[in-house]
């Protein structure tokens, strides 16, 4: 499919704000004066790398770490463990991955941790940009498509963030690349329904079954309303690729028990309430800026002025993939957060990248703030991203406490335990020997040497019951929330 023709300052409307034009003037150069991969691949180095090696462990991503540490340490590689507990809510593909890439040097570090995230981040902006130029978008339209991708808020706190849900948004996205790549060939083969299948079954080996939603509405409904009935085939032939592997990691592990932790985990028996539809849906709203903008500016251009470069089946075939699953998501029963919508973002920065080429000339004065929020967006990642080698307690406090903790049990070994949610970030860094508590009675009860992390209340009740063996050594958490105790022989 040809190109759309140029944008000109000249072919602007004259009611255009010359601002709003000089602004879309000066894109369209920067664009054009590099090769689109080079200028992606810069992007992201400058705005990732730093956290990769500066970022310490945060919110939640220690589960994972720890996941991997197991599987390279204990050799607990099918049935993901959490230390010494079973934690079979789901199958942990990223806990493997980072796994395997940390195998030959016998440990999890860091690096091997936020590395394999990054590069699905990477790999998500090529695809968005690859799906932009293949439809016949202009290189500053395919450009924005990524530059939107890097400056989603929901995107920007994910750029390393070592939980599932970036990398399920990109692995969801290429099954529908895949996919709209065939249809656009006039014909899905037998290996592309294969491939689909594939990349489908290892979204579900990152999050369980009910993600792939997205790809399986988002296209049954475009199939569906286009009669597209050949194609039926072929979607089942992916699902039941995409089934087998996860239904026999299911079967590998169960245990009795584990349907009630299954069912909480998706929500089929929602164990806390989240936000509401409404709550939810300007929350995602303001997690999706500024794609969302401009991928709705388009969506309401398209249909009042079609252009002969956008072909009405793309757009609406990107509009069921972004919108089926995530309505269904919208009134789920317990509610739900904005990172559920996160693969969601690509086909609204697909979009996004159309309504620059379709609006740009026509309406510069609806691009040009688009474009200044993503710059701004693009600016902030950046200074938080070149800060991070800089500020060692904002960005690496977990990091600093677990050297600190790593000296002392050097000193005096003994394995360590630790009760709820306890310094979940710092002893994934923590080598050694590190066991779940099922209790206070169960620490109460231990024989020397050992060493505790538990909430400062905690700690407290214990030192009164074992003041003869047990002291306090050090507090852990950018709260100083935790305590590290030493049980002596």
């Amino acid at each position: 499919m040809a190109n759309p023709p140029p944008m000109t300052v000249a072919s602007a409307l004259p009611r255009a704000l010359p601002i709003a034009v000089r602004i879309v003037a000066r894109w369209n150069a920067l664009a054009q004066r590099l090769p689109p991969v080079t200028a992606i691949v810069a992007a992201w180095a400058v705005l990732v790398l730093p956290l990769v090696f500066f970022r310490g462990y945060n919110s939640d991503e220690g589960l994972a770490v720890s996941i991997a540490r197991a599987a390279v340490e204990d050799d607990q590689w099918l049935v993901p463990h959490f230390f010494n507990s079973r934690l079979i809510e789901r199958p942990t593909l990223l806990s493997w991955i980072i796994a395997a890439v940390s195998e030959p040097f016998g440990q999890v570090s860091q690096v091997s941790a936020r590395l394999p995230v990054a590069l699905f981040l990477l790999a998500g902006c090529l695809l968005i940009c690859g799906l932009l130029r293949k439809v016949g978008a202009s290189v500053p339209a395919s450009l924005l498509g990524a530059a939107l991708f890097l400056a989603c808020p929901l995107v920007v706190r994910s750029y390393v963030t070592i939980t599932a849900d970036l990398p399920l948004a990109v692995l969801l996205f290429l099954a529908f690349f895949l996919w709209w790549s065939g249809y656009q060939e006039g014909a899905i083969g037998t290996s592309r329904w294969i491939a689909v299948g594939v990349v489908l079954a290892l979204a579900g080996l990152l999050k369980g079954p009910q993600p792939i939603a997205y790809f399986a509405l988002g296209v049954s409904v475009f199939v569906l309303g286009h009669r597209e009935w050949r194609q039926i085939p072929g979607l089942i032939l992916a699902g039941l690729i995409c089934a087998l592997p996860l239904a026999a990691w299911y079967a590998a592990v169960h245990a009795s028990g584990d349907e009630a932790a299954w069912a909480a985990f998706m929500r089929l028996r929602p164990v806390s309430s989240l936000p509401g539809p409404l709550a939810a849906l300007f929350g995602t709203l303001a997690e999706t800026l500024p794609a969302a903008l401009l991928a709705a500016a388009f969506l309401l251009s398209f249909s009042f002025r079609r252009p002969s470069f956008v072909r009405p089946g793309l757009v609406a075939a990107l509009a069921c993939y972004a919108f089926a699953a995530p309505l269904v998501i919208l009134f789920w029963p317990g509610g739900s957060t904005a990172r559920y919508y996160l693969p969601m973002v690509p086909p609204l920065c697909v979009l996004g990248g159309l309504g620059y080429d379709l609006l740009s000339a026509w309406r510069p004065q609806i691009v040009a703030p688009v474009l200044i929020l993503t710059a701004s967006l693009l600016a902030y990642a950046l200074g938080y991203s070149a800060l991070s080698p800089f500020m060692p307690a904002q960005f690496r406090q977990a990091w600093i406490d677990a050297e600190q903790m790593t000296k002392l049990v050097e000193t005096a070994p003994g394995p360590i335990y630790r009760v709820g949610d306890a310094a979940l970030n710092v002893l994934p860094y923590v080598p050694g020997r590190i066991l779940n508590a099922r209790s206070l009675a169960e620490l109460a009860a231990l024989s020397g040497p050992a060493w505790m992390v538990m909430p400062t209340d905690q700690a407290d009740a214990l030192l009164a019951r074992r003041a003869d063996k047990l002291h306090s050594v050090m507090r852990i958490g950018e709260d100083e929330q935790w305590r590290l105790l030493r049980l002596d022989p």
